[in-house]
């Protein structure tokens, strides 16, 4: 029996001392040898909200929400051969607008899978991506959700009461969404100068989702020659700030075709640029992005456009107050589509001011944000006539970490 004891003890200790060695002081990364390793993450958006009332017979509501939680691995297999996928775990039950969720229970009850891909990095300026993907046409379509300087949700889930998200018109199954199965070729030439991505995608939005393919491109150029570095990441995400660690100077253009429902010949537009630049103790950014979309809906028949737009920055002071780094953010962004109903413009304002305090970089992040949202023109009628608010101010304060 002591043999045995004896032997399972020097089994473990030596399965302990592999660990030890494997993992390095990343915590979360594993390094089987110089060429294979894998970093691990565990994250989440925890959120208080104190949302305005949505309708006049509304009031003002409490309410505390887990937005998201995540587990995430992106690693290489070989110098050739990358890979990542991200799980999530949603919990809404009360949607922005003040009902309770319904539709999409299956996210709140079990996880789902958010994006999984694999590069094949044949050259820094020939590389792979295919998987359930991010679609590159504008910074917009690429923005990182955990590395954002206004913690609220984007637009298709602040339009509060579904004007541009299905009640009018749908703009973010077509201009706005972010992921498809696909695949995209792309590469950084001249040391990163210059970013190219060529995508082929699924076209959900088609009447026959099977036939044809979305087609998206975009370029990228930084003057590196100044001192600027290139942005880049596994899986092709850009962060919103990255807290003075590199001076950041991006332009960009896009462009993207598909087919959608109704014989729609939806195309899009899009440029954006991105500036961040540290200054002593202090780091300034701020960022455009535009995008014209083509042909997202009709009226009586005949194809109309919508564009939407953002300028966005925020002001951070590098040094540590207390536990953390202090900032200031602010966001401006408007939808408009045209004679989407009561044949005007339906058109969505949205101002966020955010308060925030970088503990550890995004990893820990506080944030206090006022959101303010405001339908316009024809989205104003539609509201009003199914007796909504058409201007609501919220408030929230965030915990985002990352392990």
């Amino acid at each position: 029996m002591n043999m045995k004891v004896n032997r399972w003890k020097i089994l473990s200790i030596a399965v302990a001392l592999v660990l030890g060695y494997a993992v390095n002081s990343d915590a979360f990364r594993v390094d089987v040898d110089k060429d294979t390793w894998a970093d691990f993450a565990v994250r989440g958006q925890l959120f208080y909200s104190n949302f305005d009332k949505r309708s006049p017979d509304d009031y003002r509501r409490d309410y505390f929400e887990l937005t998201e939680a995540e587990f995430y691995v992106k690693g290489q297999l070989t110098p050739l051969v990358q890979f990542f996928t991200q799980w999530e775990c949603v919990y809404k039950p009360l949607k922005l607008s003040g009902e309770v969720e319904t539709t999409n229970k299956w996210k709140i009850d079990r996880a789902y899978m958010k994006e999984t891909g694999v590069n094949l990095v044949f050259a820094p300026e020939f590389k792979v991506r295919f998987g359930r993907i991010r679609t590159p046409v504008s910074r917009y379509h690429q923005r990182s959700d955990y590395g954002k300087i206004i913690p609220t949700e984007y637009f298709y889930r602040y339009d509060v009461h579904g004007v541009f998200t299905g009640n009018v018109v749908d703009v973010k199954k077509t201009a706005l969404n972010i992921r498809e199965p696909g695949a995209v070729f792309f590469g950084d030439p001249f040391d990163g100068m210059l970013r190219y991505h060529i995508g082929l995608f699924n076209q959900p939005n088609n009447d026959n989702a099977y036939e044809g393919l979305r087609y998206t491109a975009r370029l990228a150029f930084t003057p590196t020659m100044l001192g600027f570095k290139p942005e880049s990441s596994l899986k092709g995400t850009r962060k919103d700030s990255y807290l003075g660690k590199k001076d950041i100077l991006t332009i960009g253009a896009g462009y993207s075709k598909e087919e959608i429902g109704g014989g729609l010949d939806n195309e899009m537009y899009a440029v954006d640029a991105f500036f961040e630049k540290k200054y002593g103790s202090m780091v300034p950014n701020l960022g455009f992005g535009y995008i014209e979309a083509r042909e997202t809906h009709d009226v009586a028949g005949e194809p109309k456009d919508s564009a939407f737009w953002f300028v966005q920055g925020q002001l951070l002071y590098d040094e540590v107050v207390g536990f953390g780094k202090p900032a200031i953010g602010a966001k401006l962004e408007r939808m408009q589509s045209d004679k989407a109903y009561n044949n005007k413009d339906a058109t969505y304002d949205r101002l966020s001011v955010a308060l925030n305090y970088f503990i550890k970089g995004y990893n820990a992040y506080i944030s206090l944000c006022l959101d303010n949202v405001k339908y316009r023109d024809g989205a104003k009628d539609y509201v009003e006539d199914n007796n909504k608010e058409d201007s609501i101010t919220d408030y929230s304060l965030s915990f985002q970490f990352k392990f």
